[in-house]
């Protein structure tokens, strides 16, 4: 019953997502029914947090990085374990820079599709090749769905579980127009950007991402990295 849910749910995003952009209300009902998983940041405040997912990638990471170092600004990176391993450079320069990196499994095959000790499997050697041996650490899972056990084996392993409150479904290649007006309306404190610099032809995230950059700035919002924005005692109850 409950992976059906989440199934639907996903159905919900990817309709709901492409005309009106991650409704609110939606975001709302998604923290009910699953409390363990990360949405946002906190509400109370200024901060926000810059998410990129499914990289390194060697025609757009460090494209991102340019920009991200034209403001003055750190975001988290979700690397792809077995990406990490072809670009290692590219996993140093983001480091170097003082961004954070988060694991977005090794293979990025869908998480959602992968038995539970397989899933374990894929996590820690993720792990490995993104040198996250100590804590805080955070995990995405790949194709953004996860069931209750599949979250119960990443929890165990120290990792919260981290989505996002700011979508503009860039994987779909929408116009940088449309990727601007997705986050800004979803623009508020507490907000967690999720876009892509990798997976595909990119050109269009990097387009719309200094307007995105400009318009938080306009509204005195704050970017931080994960680890700097959400509750320190995230990753000391995992078991619970």
């Amino acid at each position: 019953m409950v992976q059906k849910l989440i199934v639907l749910i996903a159905i919900l995003l990817g309709g709901l997502g492409s005309v009106l952009a991650w409704p609110r209300i939606l975001l709302s009902v998604l923290l009910t029914i699953f409390p363990k998983i990360v949405w946002e940041g906190p509400r109370f405040g200024n901060s926000i947090a810059l998410t990129f997912d499914d990289g390194p990638d060697p025609a757009f990471t460090p494209q991102v990085l340019k920009i991200l170092e034209t403001y003055n600004i750190k975001a988290t990176f979700f690397l792809v374990g077995e990406r990490a391993r072809r670009y290692p450079d590219l996993v140093n320069s983001i480091r170097a820079a003082g961004h954070e990196i988060g694991n977005h499994s090794n293979s990025w095959r869908k998480t959602i599709s992968l038995p539970p000790g397989s899933l374990e499997e894929d996590l820690l050697e993720a792990e490995r090749a993104l040198g996250l041996d100590r804590q805080p650490k955070f995990f995405r899972p790949a194709g953004v769905l996860i069931s209750p056990k599949q979250l119960q084996i990443v929890r165990k392993n120290n990792y919260p579980c981290v989505l996002g409150s700011a979508y503009a479904f860039d994987p779909h290649h929408p116009p940088a127009a449309y990727i601007k007006w997705a986050i800004r309306r979803s623009l508020r404190p507490g907000a967690i950007i999720v876009l892509h610099d990798s997976g595909g032809d990119r050109s269009n995230t990097i387009r719309a991402l200094p307007t995105i950059i400009a318009d938080a700035q306009k509204r005195r919002l704050r970017f931080r990295t994960l680890s700097e924005f959400l509750p320190q005692n995230l990753t000391t109850d995992q078991n619970s």
